[in-house]
């Protein structure tokens, strides 16, 4: 069974695949963007979610391209949130489904932009990714 943190160090691992983009694995002191940041899944069922022998996250990536909203931080989020190309947060996480054998699957389900109210409280501009993914629990 892969801990947590092990697999915040695999997802990571194929984010440092995307060029030019800034990668942590947990939120750090001080944010350069443009950064992605991993963070400790949430756990929402503990028999559910790791029990049976197989665990089930969902992890999400913060992804911040600038602290001010304007057209060069919407066009490079865009970018990350494409579903194919260089820079496709989808294609950099789903070229290794298993993220390097930490899991049995590993998808990017979902990418929110952050809202006006979200941004201004973090006064970051960017978006959330949720994964889904299936990995070995305890029996």
């Amino acid at each position: 069974m892969s801990t947590l943190d092990q697999i915040a160090g695999g997802i990571e691992t194929r984010l440092k695949t995307i060029a030019g983009l800034n990668v942590a694995k947990y939120f750090p002191g001080q944010i350069v963007a443009p950064v992605a940041i991993v963070g400790v899944p949430p756990v929402t069922d503990y028999h559910a979610s790791m029990g049976r022998g197989t665990m089930s996250l969902e992890p999400t990536i913060h992804i911040f391209t600038g602290s001010a909203i304007d057209l060069e931080g919407q066009r490079m989020l865009s970018e990350y949130a494409n579903p194919v190309g260089s820079k496709s947060v989808r294609a950099a996480i789903e070229g290794d489904k298993t993220l390097g054998g930490l899991v049995q699957d590993c998808i990017v389900r979902e990418f929110r932009p952050l809202n006006l109210e979200e941004y201004s409280a973090l006064n970051y501009y960017g978006g959330v990714f949720t994964l889904q993914l299936y990995a070995r629990g305890n029996s």
